[in-house]
């Protein structure tokens, strides 16, 4: 086969595996802010490098000096999860409300027309067919009382009747009544029922809600000033990595001056070189940790990646404290005592109990409730005369229009009064009365846990006390190592000068001057993050 027969085969091949792919429609790409968005995310949940050769670049943002302080402020405002928690106790209220509508006066109302055609069989039914049309209107509220139980109710009802019966003895009649009901419990149900307990228990759940928001905005808080501490720990120590890797250097630079004089040989040079990329690999590790301290950080403080924030670059400004802070311990254990919010949810929780013990001790006694009941009657209309049957005398009729029946409603002119006791009693208690009996051992059960929970709060507090003391100790015994170092690398150098000590002597002390440092480092870091744990748990755990 030709070379033209090759390349006209192979063209051919490129351009039908292209064809297709051209003949789609193109997706929108992603603007490249959205994807160094994700990459960023995404490094933050992994912390590992993306796939790429390319060297990950600094926020293109401005600079922000940042003291703790500030951060903290940020935080409370701007951290999602708070955002998102300080919506919950919000909901309680809704469901408060929802159940606290059961104790809001009711009102009802109603208004008819009835027309009615009756075919009579009787003598006494006024007609062998008689019609009436009958218009009524009424009105009335009831109640439920929150203290004692009780209840009330009130109706007023009024119509108006026009029939063609003769029997009337008034045409058209007007009446009027008023009604009032009063229900008050005297044993069960008077200080506590289900629907009471269902609000007194809510009432604690949105307590609960607001303790636990609380106890979430210290951890996070804590959470801020840690990672504070950590982004200046993770810059001190690039600065460190970064003094390390300048005396390596400049090792490296006086051996070849010496090589280059004859007064070393060519491979000592080869030591002091492995050292230095040593060093900077330290240096890529430490501003590898740098750049991942400052995005943890800022996933505390943002709003989001819209935040001007998350672009910029965090410049801590505090430094940490390298002094002994005085520590209280008895005030510190008694203010956790009284401020823990993990104690408040178990207080608030015996509570909870108390009240579900209350009501299932109402289910066990005897109903016996006192029932008050007062009837008022008016009566007036266009009055057709009518004879006794008995008597034969004439019967004056009910005369007036309806405003008159609403004066004899004021005047009491016929009023009804009805009060009664009604009393009822379950003869089968066996299963309320286990249920108290449960709950009482729940009780108990929650006292325990109560002190338990203070005996755990004591003992945190007191271990968060002496990590401070233990930690500043640590501090002060990695700074005078680091002076030491520091004396012996001098001294190593200076006999190195002198021809009295060997390069690998000078290596050994440089190492050790890294590790002293980076641990006098680490130590204040811990000291710092001891002294907001020693915070924290006097709030929460």
């Amino acid at each position: 086969m030709s070379q033209s027969a090759r390349f006209l085969i192979s063209a051919g091949i490129v351009l039908a595996s292209v064809l297709p792919a051209l003949a789609q429609p193109k997706a929108a790409d992603p603007s490249p802010d959205h994807v160094k968005t994700l990459i960023a995310q995404a490094m933050q949940q992994t912390g590992q490098k993306p796939p790429t050769t390319g060297m990950i670049e600094p926020p293109a943002g401005p600079t922000v000096n940042l003291t703790e302080q500030e951060a903290v402020a940020r935080a409370q405002q701007g951290n999602l999860t708070l955002i998102s928690e300080r919506i919950t106790p919000q909901t309680w209220d809704y469901s408060m409300s929802a159940t606290r509508a059961f104790y809001l006066p009711t009102l009802t109302s109603t208004v008819g027309s009835i027309n009615q055609t009756d075919l009579n069989t009787s003598a006494f039914s006024g007609g062998v067919k008689t019609t009436s049309e009958t218009q009524s209107w009424s009105g009335g509220i009831t109640k439920q009382m929150w203290r004692g139980g009780g209840s009330y109710s009130a109706q007023w009802t009024n119509s108006r009747n026009e029939t063609s019966s003769t029997f009337s003895t008034c045409n058209p009649c007007f009446s009027s009544g008023l009604q009032g009901l009063f229900t008050q419990p005297l044993l069960r149900n008077r200080k506590i029922d289900n629907t009471r307990a269902t609000i007194l228990t809510n009432e604690i759940n949105q307590d609960i809600a607001e303790l636990n928001l609380n106890a979430q905005e210290v951890s996070i808080l804590a959470q801020v000033r840690n990672a504070y501490w950590e982004l200046v720990y993770a810059r001190q120590a690039v600065e460190a990595a970064q003094q390390s890797l300048e005396l390596a250097s400049k090792l490296v630079g006086d051996n070849r001056a010496r090589v280059e004089i004859g007064t070393m040989a060519p491979i000592d040079i080869i030591q002091a070189q492995a050292e230095e990329a040593n060093r900077r690999q330290q240096l890529v590790t430490a501003q590898a940790t740098q750049r991942n301290n400052e995005l943890g950080l800022k996933r505390l403080i943002v709003r989001g990646t819209d935040d001007e924030l998350w672009r910029a670059t965090i410049i801590p400004v505090d430094h940490p404290t390298v002094t002994a802070q005085a520590v209280d311990l008895e005030g510190a254990v008694r203010a956790a005592l009284s401020r823990r919010t993990d104690l408040a949810v178990s207080r608030r929780n015996l509570d909870a109990v108390d009240i579900t013990l209350q009501s299932l001790d109402n289910q066990t006694k005897p109903g016996l409730d006192l029932i008050g009941q007062l009837n008022l009657a008016g009566r007036a209309g266009v009055g057709v005369a009518r004879l006794d049957p008995t008597t034969g005398l004439s019967v004056a009729p009910p005369a007036g229009g309806y405003f008159d029946t609403i004066g004899q409603l004021g005047s009491f002119e016929a009023p009804t009064w009805n009060v009664r006791l009604q009393f009822n009693y379950p003869l089968g208690t066996t299963s309320a009365k286990a249920n108290v009996s449960r709950q009482r051992l729940l009780r108990r059960q929650q006292e325990a846990t109560l002190k338990a929970t203070e005996l755990q709060i004591a003992t945190e507090v007191t271990g968060a006390a002496l990590a401070v003391r233990n930690s500043f100790e640590a501090m002060q015994a990695a700074q005078v190592s680091r002076e030491l170092s520091e004396q012996r690398l001098n001294a190593a150098q200076a006999k190195f000068e002198q021809g009295m000590a060997t390069n690998y002597e000078v290596v050994q002390a440089q190492r050790d001057l890294n590790d002293a440092r980076n641990s006098e480092l680490r130590q204040q870091l811990n000291y710092q993050r001891a002294l907001v744990d020693f915070q924290r748990v006097q709030i929460t755990r």
